[in-house]
């Protein structure tokens, strides 16, 4: 089984489904990087982070965890943007699954920014 990059939303609206497969977009991290920096915005990976107590176990100094961080949906959609704009410019360049998460992780932050919610990426293994 592949990984996933899935959103985390702070405070989700009610209703609000903010499950997107990410398994493309995983499997397809490392050229959507090099992409955001060619554009100009941030990387996907630059919005992840986890919550302190998911990771406490891999640190032996409690000082050492890294505090979680949260982000505007805005800044997120700054990056989907960027990027689903590219591949509608240049539709060969990424696979149909990649351009449809990228819509559904837009769908979702721009419910975010409206519900005034913030958000952070995740990796499931």
């Amino acid at each position: 089984m592949s990984a996933s990059l899935y959103i985390v939303a702070e405070n989700p609206p009610n209703g609000l489904d903010i499950h997107v497969n990410g398994h493309a977009l995983s499997n397809s991290e490392e050229q959507l990087s090099q992409l955001a920096k060619r554009l100009g915005v941030r990387e996907l990976m630059s919005f992840f982070s986890q919550d302190p107590e998911e990771v406490s176990e891999f640190f032996d100094d409690e000082t050492m965890i890294p505090e979680e961080q949260w982000f505007t949906a805005a800044e997120g959609l700054v990056t989907i943007e960027a990027l689903l704009g590219h591949f509608t410019s240049s539709p060969s360049s990424a696979g149909i699954a990649v351009v449809d998460e990228l819509r559904e992780f837009k769908r979702v932050l721009l419910s975010l920014e409206e519900a005034d919610s913030r958000w952070h990426l995740a990796v499931e293994f």
